[in-house]
């Protein structure tokens, strides 16, 4: 019985030997064939470059490229939390990390294996059919880099991102005495912004405008007609605020309290 025990054991044994040999021949056999793991995570920051929290950025999905900018994958994440991308031995990855895209109101190019970084954008979605109003976009954060296929260090990579849309308040002093309506039929329109930012963050598409939501405070020392913080995306060149009575042009303002195009 003894030696019956023992024969049983060899074969074991080899198989146990092979599959060790199996699992460590990338490691100590052939280097060509290993990968490179690169580990990540997600900063945001203010225009100022001041840090954010995943307060400011709730959700953060990544796109991974190859060294000829062609998506590979595609990871959701979050703020602070460390990701693991693998990488063919000594070949690049370029990542796009963005920041509060899944709040839909904006319309990200669906990810597909093989679509190259030039096909991917952001576009704002229209407020109604007329696709001449849209949607104040939601916080939108966007930054990318590019980890060498050479890099085999174990320290965890940094990728910022920085904020990409604008904010704007808007207080209107003593309107119904300079409109001559006693009522509140009051309504504000912004004009216009680009429509659309790529995943190089270059703003392009149809001009658009906003017609946020606004209405006189209650209980103000002075009449006041406010409008609450909105996004919309970045231009520099400067705004349109045309206010209305009902659908009367009142008046159109282009500039800021000191005479300077109010950009966003």
């Amino acid at each position: 019985m003894t030696v019956k025990r023992i024969k049983n054991v060899i074969p074991a044994l080899m198989s146990l030997l092979l599959l060790t040999v199996s699992l460590s021949g990338c490691l100590k056999d052939d280097l060509d064939d290993c990968g490179t793991t690169h580990t990540l995570t997600v900063r945001p920051y203010d225009h100022a470059g001041e840090p954010l929290s995943r307060k400011d950025v709730a959700e953060v999905v990544l796109y991974v490229f190859d060294s000829e900018l062609c998506s590979v994958e595609k990871i959701d994440t979050h703020v602070g939390q460390t990701v693991t991308i693998n990488a063919p031995k000594g070949k690049s990855l370029h990542i796009v990390g963005w920041g509060n895209l899944g709040g839909g109101r904006e319309n990200c190019t669906g990810y597909e294996p093989g679509r190259h970084k030039d096909y991917y954008q952001v576009s704002l979605l229209p407020l109604t059919r007329a696709m001449a109003y849209s949607l104040s976009p939601d916080d939108l954060f966007r930054g990318e880099i590019t980890l060498d296929g050479n890099d085999e260090s174990n320290t965890t990579i940094e990728l910022p991102i920085y904020r990409e849309t604008g904010s704007l308040t808007i207080t209107v002093r003593g309107l119904t005495a300079f409109a001559g309506f006693a009522d509140h039929n009051y309504s504000i329109q912004v004009r216009e912004t680009p429509s659309v930012i790529d995943f190089y963050g270059d703003l392009s598409g149809d001009k658009v405008a906003y017609q946020p939501t606004s209405s006189f405070t209650i209980g103000a020392a002075r009449e006041e007609y406010y409008t609450p913080p909105f996004n919309m995306l970045p231009e520099e060149q400067g705004i349109h605020i045309d206010i209305y009575h009902g659908t009367e042009l009142v008046t159109t303002i282009s500039q800021d309290n000191t005479g300077q195009p109010i950009a966003i």
